[in-house]
């Protein structure tokens, strides 16, 4: 039986916990899912590293429904999340704050064979393919929405930012931010694990 308080004690807060994300697509679903979204990517083969690095139903991303600044290697199921998120959360806020959509997502890398900040001994989620680091964004007129400049602006390009990192964690079980630390100043951690956290 739970604890009851003391009465006239003032109620305990409860920590909110991020809701979840949805469960991964089956490898048929996912890709269909990056086709009917119209992605640009192509199938990979990847084999594991020494290290145990490995990417499942791994893809060159060009494009989920917006262009990258550069490909990327990532697992299905994040191409898929990605393609989700920018549909449902990153035109929406472009539109409401700008009046215009994103036309490039300017992300420093998914797939690296690293181990997780701070811990030497285990290997991140980019090491499966599983995260991207996304360091902003693009409108027309090469307009720019950098995380590492404006993420504290008062500004439209701030609000906007941390309203694209809320929204993120309805699509990814991770979501780190400047708030998170200080490895994190520059970019959203967006990842596919499964740990839980919402640093919006």
């Amino acid at each position: 039986m739970a604890a009851c308080a003391p009465r006239g004690a003032p109620p305990v807060a409860v920590p909110e916990t991020p809701p979840p994300a949805a469960a991964a697509p089956t490898p048929q679903a996912c890709f269909a899912a990056l086709d009917a979204a119209k992605a640009k990517y192509e199938r990979r083969a990847t084999q594991p590293t020494r290290e145990g690095c490995s990417v499942a139903e791994a893809v060159m991303l060009e494009q989920a429904t917006i262009p990258l600044n550069r490909a990327a290697l990532m697992s299905c199921p994040l191409a898929a999340a990605l393609a989700a998120f920018e549909q449902e959360v990153v035109q929406p806020a472009a539109q409401r704050h700008f009046g215009r959509p994103v036309v490039l997502l300017v992300h420093y890398g998914a797939y690296v064979c690293k181990p997780q900040t701070g811990r030497p001994s285990r290997l991140s989620e980019h090491a499966f393919g599983q995260a991207i680091d996304v360091g902003g964004f693009e409108l027309p007129g090469r307009v720019t929405i950098s995380v590492r400049q404006h993420w504290g602006e008062r500004g439209p390009r701030g609000a906007f930012l941390r309203e694209v990192a809320q929204g993120a964690c309805r699509h990814f079980n991770m979501v780190l931010t400047p708030k998170s630390d200080a490895a994190h100043s520059t970019h959203l951690h967006l990842d596919m694990g499964r740990f839980r956290r919402c640093d919006a």
